[in-house]
């Protein structure tokens, strides 16, 4: 009776461990697949909310309204107030200020007294202000090696911005590696609006919220004119055979639609 017990839990032990083995094996064959096919598994939205909160340049966009850090940038207000939030380390070439210590790209114009043009204000020496009136985050992990031999270079002010890894819009994280598709399918999921696609000469798709009731509505800043609209776009370069596929996101643009908005005090 015993070496009938002991033999049957020989048996049972046996089929145990075979059982175990093939499917370990099974799961390591398909992960090894994965991995041939690129295909990894992406954090789900709580683990990158995490991520986002630990980052050093937390860039966020609430429908209308743009945050670094928890403090609001504000479009064409002073240039001032916009150093205050992000400092004062940018290169700055014909009225594009390239940070080189957060991932933003700042186009600023001169907004002259009593909107004159630049003809008039240079015949009567107006004074101005320098506000900026687009900003552009720049996606994609940058090394440390290619910032500094990138950074003192003038022709290359551009390609000396960090890239952010993650952005924050209308309470969904927003990777540097993902698709349109991911990202519609994303905000709907989280009931937010989705991005209208398009296509632009210069981009496989340009992803906007111009058209959307709910970003319509909105007002970033009550000095600003209601019937200008603040536009966000998700850019993205095409493949290099020319097909407008995206190949890889490059920015996510923020802007108020007016380019000559001027602010009342």
């Amino acid at each position: 009776m015993n070496l009938l017990k002991m033999k049957n839990v020989k048996i049972f032990s046996f089929c145990l461990l075979f059982f175990c083995f093939t499917a370990c094996s099974g799961q390591s064959k398909k992960e090894e697949k994965g991995k041939k096919e690129g295909i990894t598994k992406r954090p789900d939205q709580a683990e990158l909310q995490k991520l986002w909160a630990k980052g050093k340049h937390r860039l966020e966009i609430d429908y209308c309204k743009l945050y670094y850090n928890g403090k609001q940038i504000l479009l064409h207000d002073s240039i001032s107030n916009l150093k205050r939030i992000l400092g004062s380390n940018y290169k700055e070439r014909k009225g594009r200020l390239y940070y080189q210590d957060v991932p933003v790209f700042v186009l600023a114009v001169r907004r002259y007294k009593g909107g004159v043009s630049i003809a008039e204000a240079e015949a009567t020496n107006a004074s101005y202000t320098t506000v900026p009136t687009t900003i552009q985050i720049m996606m994609g992990d940058v090394t440390k090696e290619e910032h500094e031999q990138k950074k003192d270079n003038p022709d290359s002010y551009g390609f000396s911005i960090p890239g952010a890894k993650y952005v924050r819009i209308n309470g969904v994280i927003i990777s540097d590696d993902m698709m349109p598709d991911e990202i519609n399918k994303l905000m709907r999921e989280n009931h937010k609006p989705v991005f209208n696609a398009r296509r632009s000469w210069a981009y496989a798709k340009v992803y906007s919220t111009v058209g959307n009731p709910r970003m319509e509505a909105c007002q970033p800043d009550p000095r600003l004119k209601q019937e200008n609209l603040t536009n966000i776009e998700i850019k993205y370069q095409r493949e290099p055979d020319g097909e407008r596929k995206p190949s890889f996101m490059t920015s996510i643009v923020y802007e108020y639609t007016d380019d000559h908005a001027e602010i009342k005090p």
